[in-house]
């Protein structure tokens, strides 16, 4: 799983990089801790029907989500930001791997793959 704010830079490039791991599912917590704009945009992304797709979108492809119109129940964010506190999640993109490590920063396919493989070889 990993925690990404939509104005992260450094989560952007992350995504980049995931699309090059195969056969991997990684869950994505919208994590806005960038100031307002981020919160905009988490709860545009939220709030859109293909969700997945908006999200990629913005973060690989820089198309814009679009604004998020009507009621949308977006307290899943909230709940996001509560549970990154509790974990000390400080900065994003933070990703924690089955296994419980927990990397801070970017990292490229490659150390993704490598730590995929160490969370195979401990069994988790």
């Amino acid at each position: 799983m990993q925690f990404s704010d939509p104005n992260c830079p450094y989560c952007k490039r992350f995504e980049r990089d995931l699309t090059n791991v195969k056969d991997v599912t990684i869950y994505t917590f919208l994590y806005p801790i960038l100031g307002a704009d981020s919160t905009e945009k988490a709860r545009a992304i939220w709030c859109n029907k293909e969700s997945g797709q908006t999200w990629r979108a913005w973060m690989v492809d820089g198309t814009a989500p679009p604004r998020a119109m009507g009621n949308c129940d977006a307290s899943a964010i909230e709940r996001n930001i509560a549970l990154g506190r509790k974990h000390r999640v400080n900065g994003t993109p933070a990703i924690v791997f089955a296994n419980g490590k927990r990397v801070s920063g970017a990292i490229n396919a490659e150390q993704v793959e490598k730590f995929l493989m160490a969370t195979a070889r401990d069994g988790k």
